[in-house]
This record gives C-alpha cells, sequence and structure tokens, in this order.
C-alpha cells in the first residue's frame, strides 16, 4: 500500500518540475531559453521552431519520467525497495530534467553567434590568456602514486592467506586488481587522444592539460579508497557479520556511491572550463552575461565574490561556482542528502529483511532481538499476558509503520505506552503487561505465535 502512497511525491515532482522548464518557452525580460537576445529578433522563425522542439522536448520528458516511476506499483508492499527506487528516480528525474533546456539552449546560443544578434556594447574582449596559460602547464600526477594503493594491498593479502577462508582470501586480490583497475583509467584519462573544445587551440590545450590532471587525481584518489575499503570488508566479514543485510546494502551503496560522486564532481569542473573557455573560443565575453551561465543554468564568474545569485531560469537562487564557498554549499549540500538518505535507506531495508525474534532466555528473561528498537524484559515483570485476535489502536511515536508491519514506539489508544512488533493483519498477537508498558508481538505465522504464546503462558503461570 505504501509503495502506492509513494505516487504522490513523485507526480508532484514531476508536475514541479515540467511547469518550470515550460514556464521558459516564451521570453521574458530579454532572456529566452537562457540567452540574452535582442527584442527585434524575437519573432525569428529559428526562434519560434526551437520553441516548438522545446516544448516537444518536455511533453516527451514527461511521458518518459511518468513512464519510469511505473516499476514503483510493483513492489507492493515491499516499502524499503519503493523507498530507494523513489529516490533513485528523482535523482534521475533532476538531472536528465535540463538535457532538453541544455539542447535548445545550446542551439538558441549558436543562432545568435551566428547572426551576431548582440545589443550595441554589449560585445567585448576580456583577457583569460594568463588563466589559459596556467592551465596549459597541468600535468597528469605521476603514475608512480600507484604504487602507494598496490603496496597497501599487499599486507591484505599476506593476512588472508594466512588466515583468511573462502571469499576472504580475495580481499587483497581484488584491492590489487581494484588499483590495476584504476590505473588503467589513469592512463586512458590522462594519456587520451585530446578532444577539440575550440577553434581556438591554446583553450584546446588548456582545457585537455586540466582535463588530464583532474582525472588524475580522480583515479589516484579512488584507487587509495578501494585500498582502504577492501581492509574495511574484511575485519567486517571476519568478524561473522556477512549475514546482515544492512551492511551488505550500506557497503554497495557507499562502494558504488563515492565513485559516482567523485566522477560527477570531476566531470562538472571540467564541463565548467569547457563552456568558460571553450564556447566562447577563450577571447570573446558577451557583456550581457550569457557567458557566465553555462548552459543558461550554472553561474560560473570569477570575478563576482557573490556566492549566491538569482536563477536565470527556474526560481530563487542559485550558487556562484567560481567561488569556493559557491562550490562548498553546492556539493556540501549533495554530501549532506546523501548522510541522510543513505541510513534512512539502510534502516528500511534492515527492518523489511529482518523481522524481530522472541528468544526466551535461561526460562527467566526475554529478549526481543531487532535492529533498531531491541528490548529486554524478566518474566517476574510479566503482570499480565493475553492472546488477542485484534490488534490495538494507536499512533507512532518512534518506530516504523507500514501496512505490514509496525515496530518500535506507540500510543495504543486504550492501553498507553507500548513497544510494537507485530506483523499487521497476522493474528493472533500476543499482549504482555510491564510495569512501565505494553509489549504487543507475534510472528508472521499465526502457528508460531500460538506456540511462542504456550511457552511464555506456561513460565508465567503460577
Amino acid at each position: 500500500m505504501e509503495t502506492y502512497l509513494l505516487l504522490a511525491p513523485v507526480l508532484i515532482v514531476l508536475a514541479t518540475v515540467v511547469a518550470i522548464y515550460l514556464g521558459h518557452s516564451k521570453p521574458k525580460d530579454g532572456l529566452w531559453f537562457g540567452v540574452k537576445l535582442p527584442i527585434e529578433v524575437l519573432e525569428d522563425e529559428r526562434l519560434l521552431s526551437l520553441k516548438r522542439e522545446y516544448r516537444q522536448s518536455y511533453a516527451l520528458f514527461a511521458v518518459m519520467a511518468a513512464v519510469a516511476a511505473l516499476p514503483i506499483l510493483w513492489f507492493g508492499d515491499t516499502f524499503s525497495l519503493g523507498f530507494i527506487y523513489v529516490f533513485l528516480w528523482l535523482a534521475g528525474v533532476m538531472y536528465t530534467s535540463t538535457v532538453p533546456f541544455k539542447r535548445i539552449h545550446y542551439k538558441a546560443a549558436k543562432l545568435k553567434r551566428d547572426n551576431d544578434w548582440f545589443a550595441p556594447g554589449t560585445r567585448k574582449k576580456v583577457r583569460v590568456d594568463i588563466e589559459i596559460a596556467l592551465m596549459k602547464g597541468k600535468l597528469p600526477l605521476s603514475p608512480y602514486w600507484f604504487v602507494l594503493p598496490a603496496l597497501m594491498s599487499v599486507p591484505l593479502i599476506v593476512i588472508s592467506l594466512k588466515g583468511g577462508v573462502g571469499v576472504l582470501r580475495l580481499s587483497g586480490f581484488a584491492s590489487l586488481v581494484m588499483t590495476a583497475v584504476m590505473f588503467l583509467l589513469y592512463l586512458a584519462f590522462s594519456r587520451g587522444k585530446p578532444r577539440a573544445h575550440s577553434r581556438n587551440a591554446l583553450p584546446n590545450m588548456a582545457i585537455n592539460a586540466a582535463a588530464a590532471r583532474l582525472w588524475s587525481i580522480l583515479w589516484l584518489a579512488l584507487a587509495l579508497f578501494e585500498a582502504v575499503n577492501a581492509f574495511v570488508a574484511y575485519n567486517v566479514l571476519s568478524k561473522g557479520y556477512s549475514g546482515d543485510p544492512g551492511l551488505w546494502f550500506g557497503g554497495i551503496f557507499m562502494v558504488s556511491l563515492v565513485p559516482l560522486i567523485g566522477i560527477y564532481v570531476v566531470h562538472q569542473h571540467i564541463k565548467e572550463l569547457e563552456y568558460r573557455y571553450g564556447d566562447t573560443d577563450g577571447s570573446t565575453y558577451p557583456a550581457d552575461g550569457d557567458a557566465l551561465w553555462r548552459h543558461g543554468l550554472s553561474y560560473y564568474n570569477p570575478k563576482d565574490k557573490s556566492v549566491f545569485v538569482p536563477k536565470r531560469v527556474g526560481i530563487g537562487s542559485t550558487v556562484n561556482m567560481a567561488t569556493r564557498a559557491g562550490r562548498m554549499f553546492y556539493y556540501g549540500t549533495l554530501a549532506v542528502v546523501a548522510a541522510v538518505i543513505i541510513p534512512i535507506a539502510m534502516m528500511v531495508v534492515r527492518a523489511d529483511t529482518s523481522p524481530p525474534k522472541l528468544v526466551i532466555q535461561d526460562e527467566q528473561n526475554v529478549i526481543i532481538e531487532d535492529s533498531m528498537y531491541p528490548l529486554e524484559f524478566a518474566l517476574d515483570d510479566v503482570l499480565e499476558l493475553t492472546l488477542e485476535d485484534d490488534m490495538p489502536s494507536g499512533f507512532r511515536q518512534n518506530g516504523i509503520a507500514t501496512s505490514e508491519y509496525a515496530r518500535g514506539d506507540f500510543k495504543l489508544t486504550e492501553l498507553g505506552a507500548a513497544k510494537l512488533y507485530v506483523f499487521k493483519g497476522n493474528a493472533p498477537y500476543i499482549l504482555i503487561k510491564l510495569p512501565d508498558r505494553y509489549v504487543v508481538y507475534n510472528e508472521k505465522d499465526p502457528a508460531a505465535t500460538a506456540v511462542l504464546f504456550g511457552q511464555l503462558k506456561a513460565l508465567t503461570a503460577g
């Protein structure tokens, strides 16, 4: 049931995104598709043709995004899968929503340059030769740096061969293999064929040199990350935690997320350089500010010390990515979002895959094993024990409640404070009264609940 409810925020986000971008299908304050245009050219048939193409692109985008959201319905009551899929969908929509705009923006900017659609006095020369000269002199990191992560793998290989079993013996070799993979990527990106970003040779040399330097730093950093991660994985597995689905999920998520974030950051930085020096040929900047807005969306102005500026496209403000504070805010926000979402995702996965278990210890104590809401009490503290066919009603205070189960701290309407560990719709329910609260528990299998109740009843009788 909850997966159906997840469709509401999905549809709201999609409608909002499409409405914002469709709102820019008409010129406003001399801006059209993020490009500053003279008022006398706004009726040009080529721009009107771009307008029609722009609207068709976002109509297609809306349909494709809606279709991509349909798998949410297939997850049924597996809330954790639906929850994770929604966030992946949101990330995909927010990233791809700019693609149609960027494509039309590029065509409009090209029309402007080719037809010299500049207001009088808005084209001027700016000096970027010093910046280009500095970038042109950048070199990739030395390949000998990769000896460091390779050497870090050696102790793990020795440890795993001496004391490891099964897959643990492969952890050190896996670390060494990942170092080799990162080294091959380093060679491919730092010594590959230079790309042409501009008609001017100097900006091309500068951008390619800066890109090779950035990619070399990234691949070395990832090689070191993978070596450290191999030690962490070996330690976790050797201590017998391999059966915890939360650890598996968290590990897989981090191992995949960190490289993706690194690649995204480097890619974005290189794109900023391409737009600043490649699209403008490294020499001419229009005074109307077009060159300061990469694709009309991202503001990059080293001469402006402002961290936040009004958006050209959309509502609110955006950051100046040429400032250190702006970059820290942008990437810091992404890190905070990830730091919030990952633990929540791990929590719901654990709740779906690791149901609570009631264990009677030494015929004296009861332990309810649960990854998030464990509980222990003595059988002597049980004031009342009954088997109920109806689930007590109430509301959640601190816990998880889905259409399939309820776990954590609840306030029951007739009973008051309670700890719930129940599968809804799977009567009967064991109701345990303690001095300070009630405990409601059942197994997914009703027969198993009845057997457990009998054991508890026998130990508390008399």
